[in-house]
């Protein structure tokens, strides 16, 4: 937040008063907020004079996350005895499952215990059976990355 008159109008605000002068006017904030994806941050300015005379302003703040988890590193392919797709390794849930197979999985804004794993699998050919699992790591705000095993 900003703590001056000049600094309030150059966000766009014409203030005034008529017996104290900008410099002298006493400017606070306070923050509420509501919401996720985006947060919404109400800053309520209040401008006082000399006096005690206060008027206030409500700038409006959106805050959203819109960048997916990040993936790097790789799982190492695998052969398994079977004869169909069903016979590969059961899919992981977690992102602490996940990176202990491999992969390191990041996000600005969400814990790894929040991220949401899910997964899909795809079989083709026979002898081998070639399962190609797509695995999904979504964010608290819906962004999503795949990586595929």
């Amino acid at each position: 937040p900003v703590n001056t008159v000049a600094a309030l109008e150059a966000l766009g605000l014409s203030i005034a008063d008529a017996c104290t002068n900008d410099t002298d006017l006493i400017v606070t904030s306070s923050d509420s907020a509501s919401g996720t994806c985006p947060i919404v941050v109400t800053r309520t300015y209040t401008i006082t004079d000399a006096c005690g005379n206060a008027e206030t302003y409500d700038q409006i703040i959106n805050v959203d996350d819109d960048t997916p988890p990040t993936i790097s590193g790789t799982i190492a392919e695998s052969t398994v005895e079977g004869c169909l797709a069903t016979d590969a390794t059961a899919p992981v849930n977690t992102v602490a499952a996940l990176e202990a197979l491999g992969l390191s999985i990041a996000d600005a804004c969400t814990n790894d215990t929040d991220l949401i794993v899910t997964s899909s699998d795809s079989a083709s050919g026979t002898c081998p059976i070639v399962v190609t699992r797509t695995y999904t790591i979504t964010d608290a705000c819906g962004n999503a990355e795949t990586y595929d095993q």
